[in-house]
């Protein structure tokens, strides 16, 4: 039997501190989520700004089609990571989930029929955005490394 997990402290977990969050340097991806309204993007444009003064590089990505972190940082931000003004390290984009699923439209529709029905059937399923801003994502964090 391996001795590797002997100890119990190193399975407790952590208090629920953004200092705890800040110190991990394992810690890679933080994904914030809800309902409209809750807070997502004041919650993550701060995180992100702590986290800017711990890491020699932050990314902050919205996903949200209403583009709040423009407003946030009172900068414009498009689907290209770019440099938050007043930080040397922190970057943000804003990616629009249903731009991608009309380009990918486009890509496959030569003119014909099964083009716009595909289109049709594309924006009906249930949390296709969603799932389409985070395959955006995945590919910008696929291209990036």
């Amino acid at each position: 039997m391996s001795d590797t997990f002997d100890d119990d402290d190193d399975l407790q977990p952590l208090d629920p501190t953004l200092q705890n969050v800040l110190d991990q340097k394992s810690l890679h991806w933080i994904f914030v989520g809800g309902k409209g309204g809750v807070g997502k993007t004041t919650t993550s444009c701060s995180l992100a700004t702590q986290m800017a003064k711990v890491r020699d590089s932050v990314l902050l990505i919205s996903t949200d089609p209403a583009h709040n972190l423009s407003d946030a940082f009172g900068q414009k931000f498009s689907k290209e990571a770019t440099l938050v003004n007043g930080f040397p390290n922190l970057y943000a984009m804003e990616i629009d989930p249903t731009s991608s699923i009309q380009e990918m439209i486009e890509q496959s529709d030569q003119g014909n029929a099964m083009g716009s029905m595909f289109q049709d059937l594309a924006f009906a399923i249930p949390g296709v955005d969603e799932a389409m801003g985070f395959a955006e994502v995945m590919k910008y964090v696929a291209t990036s490394h």
